[in-house]
């Protein structure tokens, strides 16, 4: 069947159009895909052989001692990375030929495969293997990978992660462990060089860089630290791995030195045996007693007797290391015993007892009779022949003498060493308590009878430790010296201390080195561009680099003429800044030590102590000759010396040495002017330094102290040094001054009304006084006072001992001695204002809480504060009565008219209100003579 041959046509043109589109859209996809893997690979090669040969590096010294335990794996991963830096180069050459889908399909199959190789090889790894694998596919989904071959490029990446994920759960055989040192470094190392191959590649394909300089900068200092850092890590690992055989070597050396002693020490034991055992009179007298020959109990104690006695004349002061020495017969039992309540008991079940009957024996024994950590030598006796056993001689010694060679190690005081028996419990002391020592040095030592055993692991406190062990035949125990892992990780930093300092002094000295040799590349037409460009910015110190003779050279020196002779003014300028700079930084010093002066000077209590300090104070802090204080007297005549700390003030203090105001005298012109003066060793002033006390002075100041603008005192300061004020000075100086003036006169007011305080209530306390006593003497009653017994209230008219004591006092009183009913006396002062005006008497019983003087105590003083009050109210109201009856009888007066009225009813309403008075008025006439009576 044939299409219409238009349409035919228009698709067969559609077709080859959008044909056409889609191979210019992969074409352009595929270019830039290469260029992007070539950027971002064309180092690879490079960092990826020098991986794989630092790998193998590591490997050498892994098998040669020096980096820890042989790690093999390396040697395969340095392999396989030396084979991914080969394979690299056909996919540069891909890339180069544009080829870039093809580049980054057979780049990422290639990562994952060295991905997985990785992770199969190394444990721990998993993320840098997972990173290793996805960048490739990850840049090429960003760059923008064809979807046609999406699909590919995710079967890779799925692929490679089952691959990486299934291999890290399902290892196949033991692979390298990230906590050895062998695994640190070739991490570190792995880090070091991919870190560098992302700067590297980073910094060429970046464009933002404003100067070649820059970029140089930037690559140098990467390349110099990254490589100064890394082999700082891998000294860092070695140096530890060095510590740490070390640290094995030297537990091992303990180990066996302490093996040796207690070898020593067993022989010793073995020695005392055989000794008592070829005694013959021991032997014959030993066997009898065994084989029980005498039934007569005389005799069989006398053989006990005579075997004792061969021990003392045997073994005669090696005794005393024993604490018991006995025989057992072939059941156990204790024949023969030097603590004789021990005889007869039955060690049948005992170890040293069956290990006796059979070989020499030495071991530790937990039997409560014989107290804790007993050491028990056990041999056999043998008969008269030597071939059959009659029993066991046994001697019992305090385990001190191997204590104390297991629990001290000098030389050597972080190491701990300590035994442990078969039950794995500690025979000598560890630094934790602990009941059983179940780690794995005692499991291995014990279980396997190792002999030379060596690890890092989790001591019986659960701390890491560094530890040698080993199994100890001869006494059944396991032999383990440790050292806490931290030790030797301490010592280590602390001998990478040197290491760490160089690799810095290294670094510093490359950057120098490569700042120096990028100067030297960039152009020195574009160095003086910039020198030209900072001199017009207003950086008149740049300077060109002189070295070429050309016209360049010239226009180069030409600037550096100009710009010396700019920097030379400037530099005078700047000199005749810092000078000033300088004496302001002097004045702003004795300005701050004298508001310190004036600070620490009015702290003091009182006027005298204040002068005496600041006098003190501005000698001393300003280490002047001499200084003192003038204060002017009541009619402003005289400038008084009041204080002054020299020996030459003291005498003129002793003398009362003053100074008229106004006269000739710096002293007295500031007083009259109070305006400040200098007097320098020189000209017109020279004739005022004519104080005999005070020879050395060759200048002086004096500073008004002034207290609202009035002149109270002058401050004199002077110098043994010609010429050593100025008018700078005057002003600080002043300054501290004005405030010493306040101060002082702060001080006096303060002291007056502390002192006016105190008279008043002197005088408030003495009419206070005044008016209880007239209130007393003019009780009507007599009483002195009431008492309270329980029952009812009476009046006392005497007052007790106690209570007179306390009126006397003011004092809170109790009696010394107890009454017959076991009874305590105290009085307690009635006080208002200072002045006691009652007492409370109090009998309280002998064992009385303390509480209840402290309750009467603060009632006693507001019973003061009502009796005053009921006082007061009592004057009032006698004060009301007394005006009430004058208003009444002036009234009466007023209301009558007539003399003689007027005079009757003033007798009689006088009378009348005074009741028992009489009263006479008498009117003043004239007597003969001419004089007046009235």
């Amino acid at each position: 069947m044939r299409l219409p041959r238009g349409k035919t046509t228009d698709g067969i043109q559609d077709n080859m159009s959008n044909l056409r589109e889609s191979q210019n859209d992969v074409h352009v996809q595929d270019e830039r895909l290469a260029r992007v893997f070539y950027a971002n690979g064309r180092y690879n090669p490079h960092f990826l052989g020098v991986t794989g040969i630092g790998f193998l590096a590591i490997y050498v010294l892994t098998r040669s001692g020096l980096l820890g335990q042989p790690a093999p794996q390396l040697l395969y991963i340095g392999i396989f990375t030396l084979i991914m830096a080969l394979a690299q180069l056909p996919l540069l050459a891909l890339a180069r030929r544009n080829k870039g889908i093809a580049a980054n399909l057979w780049g990422a199959a290639a990562a994952g495969a060295f991905a997985i190789l990785l992770t199969y090889y190394w444990q721990g790894i998993i993320l840098f293997s997972l990173l290793i694998a996805l960048v490739t596919p990850i840049t090429a989904l960003r760059v923008g990978f064809p979807r046609r071959y999406l699909a590919i490029l995710l079967l890779i990446v799925i692929a490679s992660l089952v691959g990486i994920v299934y291999l890290e759960n399902n290892p196949v055989f033991d692979r390298l462990q990230n906590s050895t040192p062998a695994a640190i470094a070739s991490f570190a190392f792995l880090v070091a060089t991919g870190l560098l191959l992302v700067t590297i590649t980073v910094i060429s394909a970046n464009k933002n860089f404003k100067s070649l300089q820059s970029l140089l900068l930037t690559s140098f200092i990467v390349i110099v630290t990254i490589p100064t850092i890394m082999a700082a890590v891998l000294s860092a690992v070695g140096a530890f791995t060095n510590s740490q055989a070390q640290t094995f070597s030297t537990l091992k050396a303990i180990t066996n030195l302490k093996e040796n002693q207690i070898s020593t020490l067993i022989a010793d034991f073995q020695n005392d045996t055989t000794k008592l055992q070829a005694d013959r009179a021991f032997a014959l007298n030993a066997l009898n007693v065994l084989a029980a020959r005498d039934d007569d109990p005389l005799v069989l104690e006398n053989s006990k007797r005579l075997v004792r006695l061969s021990m003392d004349n045997v073994l005669g002061t090696e005794e005393e290391q024993y604490n018991e020495i006995m025989i057992l017969n072939t059941q156990g039992e204790v024949v023969i015993s030097t603590i004789s309540d021990n005889e007869g008991v039955n060690f049948e079940n005992q170890l040293f007892f069956r290990q006796g009957t059979l070989r020499f024996y030495t071991g530790f024994t937990e039997i409560p009779s014989f107290g804790n950590e007993n050491l028990i030598v056990a041999t056999p006796i043998f008969d008269a022949d030597g071939r059959v056993i009659r029993g066991v001689l046994v001697l019992r010694s305090g385990a001190s003498s191997i204590k104390g060679i297991m629990e001290n190690t000098p030389g050597f005081e972080n190491a701990e060493t300590y035994l442990v028996d078969r039950n794995y419990n500690p025979v000598t002391r560890t630094r934790t308590p602990v009941a059983l020592i179940s780690t794995q040095a005692s499991l291995e030592a014990i279980l396997n009878n190792v002999s030379n055993g060596q690890d890092v692991y989790g001591n019986y406190a659960d701390e890491p430790v560094i530890g040698y062990y080993k199994w100890f035949e001869a006494m059944q125990v396991a032999i383990i010296a440790e050292v806490p892992l931290q030790f030797v990780i301490v010592n280590s930093a602390r001998a990478l201390v040197g290491s760490a300092v160089l690799a810095l002094f290294v670094i510093s000295i490359a950057i120098v080195s490569v700042v120096i040799s990028a100067r030297s590349i960039v152009h020195p037409i574009t160095i003086l561009a910039q020198t030209t460009e900072s001199f017009a910015a207003g950086k008149l110190s740049a300077r060109a680099v002189v070295d070429r003779a050309d016209e360049i050279g010239a226009l180069a020196r030409s600037y550096n003429h100009m710009a010396t002779q700019f920097q030379e003014n400037i530099a005078r300028l700047e000199q005749r800044v810092n000078d000033r700079t300088r004496d302001l930084e002097n004045q702003t010093l004795r300005l701050r030590v004298a508001a310190e002066v004036a600070r620490d000077a009015a702290s003091a209590r009182d006027l005298g102590e204040l002068l005496a300090r600041a006098t003190e104070l501005i000698r001393n802090r300003f280490n002047f000759y001499h200084t003192g204080i003038f204060l002017l007297d009541n009619n402003k005549e005289y400038a008084v010396l009041v204080s002054s700390p020299t020996e030459a003030g003291k005498q003129m203090l002793a003398n009362n040495h003053k100074l008229r105001v106004g006269e000739i005298g710096i002293v007295g012109r500031v007083a009259a002017t109070g305006e400040p003066r200098i007097m320098l060793d020189s000209g017109a002033d020279a004739v005022h330094f004519n104080n005999p006390y005070l020879p050395d002075t060759r200048s002086a100041m004096a500073l008004p102290l002034k207290a609202e603008n009035t002149v109270i005192g002058v401050l004199d300061i002077q110098s043994d040094q010609a010429q050593a004020f100025n008018e700078d000075d005057i002003t600080i100086m002043q300054t501290m001054a004005d405030q010493l003036a306040t101060a002082i006169e702060r001080t006096r007011l303060l002291q007056e009304v502390e002192r006016s305080l105190k008279e008043l209530e002197s005088i408030y306390g003495q009419h206070t006084r005044e008016n209880w006593k007239r209130l007393a003497d003019t009780a009507q009653t007599g009483n002195k006072g009431y008492r309270f017994d329980h029952m009812r209230v009476e009046p006392i008219t005497e007052l007790s001992e106690v209570g007179r004591n306390a009126i006397t006092t003011g004092l809170t009183v109790s009696s010394k001695k107890q009454s017959a009913d076991r009874q305590i006396a105290v009085a307690i002062p009635v006080k208002l204002r200072g002045q006691t005006i009652g007492v409370i008497s109090l009998k309280l019983k002998e064992k009385y809480d303390e509480d209840t003087i402290s309750t009467v105590e603060l009632a006693s003083e507001r019973l003061a504060s009502a009796l005053e009050s009921a006082r007061l109210y009592e004057e009032a109201r006698l004060r009301a009565d007394r005006e009430q009856s004058i208003s009444q009888l002036t009234t009466a007066i007023s209301a009558s008219t007539s003399y003689e009225d007027i005079l009757q009813t003033t007798v009689r309403e006088i009378g009348t209100s005074l009741k028992d008075a009489e009263v006479t008025i008498q009117i003043i006439g004239d007597l003969p003579g001419g004089k007046q009576v009235g």
